[in-house]
């Protein structure tokens, strides 16, 4: 009688491990709904969460939510995300459409050919190039990045307006197979920049065309200067436009961080920003080696510096490869760093870090109150502005920074940082 009591407890365990699996799914499900709103760090996760997921938000109990229905979406979107296999389910699926159609699972990446991955905005931006910019438009905004760098050069500050690379522009073969591109086809997409190149020229604007920095550049450098799985340059790409940058201040007597050289070796693994895309593939998988690059200081150690110099750079996100790059300068300078960027929800943030002299990390998160911008702009030694190319004279940098420029007047502000 026990032998056969066991054989039944025996033949039914897959049974009983399977509702005990959706005992445990419910019970952690009850739990993390329990206190996602006050005690958020107690909910029970996955090893690895999802990267580029919005937070979590509570769900609003009031009337008014519960009789428009997003109390109700919020609870069943919430009671979904909050489950200990939720991150498993998307990384299993990301990994089978990946795996199989070469295909991505997160809605703004595409896969193009040889696993280079691009971010959709910046492909659509790209393959939609033909029609030349409204000629009020373009001299609004060369009117104003010529105020900025004219105020700038009357401060004795250094000051370049760089145009950073789309990934889409610069490696348009590595697009994904099958995809209509109008612009690629017409042989149009080259000559978006010339206008805005001319328009700065004729205000006698200091400036770096990235992009076509980078274009030039590409034939002599045995890897591409975007990796494989990131959105952004890469190191290499981002040095070779600092020490042009470099150059083009050091032309005018204004080079703070001194004459900017580097050295440059070939790596296999990716790290940082070389696979922000990949890691937003959520992937079970991930293939992380392709070639990228490391830079070291031209010459070796830094020799020592009368002052720390200070940059100030107003941008996006393509600015933080080059203070990396920067930490290589012969004098590594303080960087105080204001970007706009995307949060998780989607919408655009202004943010400020402020980064130590041969610092590569963050830094000290600061506030980005733009009340604040006119002393970082008085307290700086040179000043790089920052537009990417597929967005140039329509960002919120530009105008920013024109303000604080006027605020501040003609006289330096006294006083400390």
């Amino acid at each position: 009688m026990a032998l056969a009591f066991s054989r039944r407890l025996f033949e039914r365990l897959p049974i009983f491990a399977c509702a005990g699996f959706i005992g445990f799914l419910f019970l952690a499900n009850l739990w993390n709904f329990a206190v996602e709103r006050d005690w958020p760090k107690l909910r029970i996760r996955s090893a690895e969460p999802l990267n580029g997921v919005p937070k979590i938000e509570p769900a609003p109990w009031t009337l008014q939510a519960f009789l428009s229905g997003e109390m109700q979406r919020a609870v069943s979107t919430n009671i979904g995300r909050t489950s200990p296999v939720f991150p498993i389910s998307v990384r299993l699926k990301n990994q089978f459409m990946y795996s199989l159609f070469r295909a991505s699972g997160a809605a703004n990446i595409v896969v193009g050919r040889d696993e280079q991955l691009f971010s959709l905005g910046y492909v659509e931006e790209f393959c939609a190039r033909g029609g030349a910019p409204d000629p009020k438009s373009l001299d609004e905004w060369a009117d104003r990045v010529g105020e900025i760098s004219a105020s700038a050069k009357a401060w004795d500050k250094g000051f370049v307006y760089l145009i950073s690379p789309s990934k889409a522009a610069h490696a348009p073969q590595y697009l994904p197979v099958g995809r209509g591109c109008p612009a690629l086809a017409e042989n149009i997409a080259d000559g978006k920049l010339a206008p805005f190149r001319s328009a700065l020229e004729k205000r006698a604007v200091t400036y770096v065309d990235g992009a076509q920095l980078l274009a030039r550049a590409q034939s002599a450098y045995p890897i591409d200067l975007f990796p494989r799985g990131g959105i952004h340059w890469n190191l290499l790409g981002a040095a070779l436009t600092l020490r042009e940058a470099s150059r083009s201040m050091e032309q005018e007597g204004r080079a703070p961080i001194g004459k900017y050289d580097f050295d440059w070796r070939e790596d296999d693994v990716a790290r940082g920003t070389d696979r922000d895309l990949l890691d937003l593939l959520n992937l079970f998988w991930p293939n992380d080696r392709y070639p990228t690059a490391a830079i070291s200081r031209k010459g070796g150690e830094a020799p020592a510096c009368s002052r720390k110099p200070r940059l100030l750079m107003v941008g996006d996100s393509f600015l933080r490869e080059l203070i990396v790059a920067a930490a290589q300068a012969p004098c590594p300078p303080e960087i105080d760093y204001w970007f706009y960027m995307r949060d998780d929800s989607g919408a655009v943030t202004l943010s400020r870090f402020l980064t130590a002299p041969g610092e590569i990390g963050n830094g000290a998160r600061l506030s980005a109150d733009l009340a604040l911008l006119a002393a970082s702009f008085a307290q700086a030694d040179a000043v790089v502005l920052e537009e990417n190319e597929s967005n140039i004279g329509y960002n919120r940098q530009v105008g920013n920074l024109l303000e604080s420029v006027r605020a501040i007047g003609s006289k330096p502000l006294g006083g400390a940082r």
